[in-house]
């Protein structure tokens, strides 16, 4: 795998969640409707990352990076097998969002240890996003779950 299409995942993963939210804000509208506003944070902060790495496709950010030297190293295969999900209802849907935090998480803290200077800051705040995520989607769990 090249960094390039690495980030191609990564863009597309991030999309998936912000889907994932966007779904999960129409599903609490009828519902759970307090949880709207949190789905519609949460997808925010997604496009945000998509944002982010697509940027670094654009300008071939990690092309010379030290990514290319640990890309068979990352253990990326539960991240890139998640796949588009079609949950029944809000508890599903909740569940499988913490599982795709929870890989982005793990990518994102991988990828700030093997790189140096702003680029692992940024992938160490992502990382740190995708913790509050997980919280954020705890909380929201009990809620539907009570």
């Amino acid at each position: 795998m090249k960094v390039q299409e690495l980030l191609e995942k990564i863009a597309w993963q991030e999309n998936e969640l912000y889907n994932l939210y966007k779904l999960g804000e129409t599903f609490a509208v009828y519902e759970t409707p307090r949880l709207a506003e949190h789905f519609n944070w949460l997808a925010s902060e997604e496009l945000r990352h998509r944002n982010t790495v697509q940027t670094f496709i654009k300008e071939k950010t990690l092309e010379n990076s030290a990514v290319i030297d640990h890309l068979d190293a990352l253990s990326l295969e539960p991240y890139l097998t998640d796949e588009r999900v079609e949950p029944e209802d809000l508890e599903d849907l909740i569940l499988e969002a913490l599982i795709r935090e929870k890989h982005s998480y793990e990518l994102y803290q991988k990828l700030s240890e093997i790189l140096d200077g702003s680029l692992s800051q940024i992938f160490r705040m992502m990382s740190q996003e995708e913790l509050k995520h997980a919280y954020r989607l705890k909380i929201m769990y009990e809620t539907v779950h009570r």
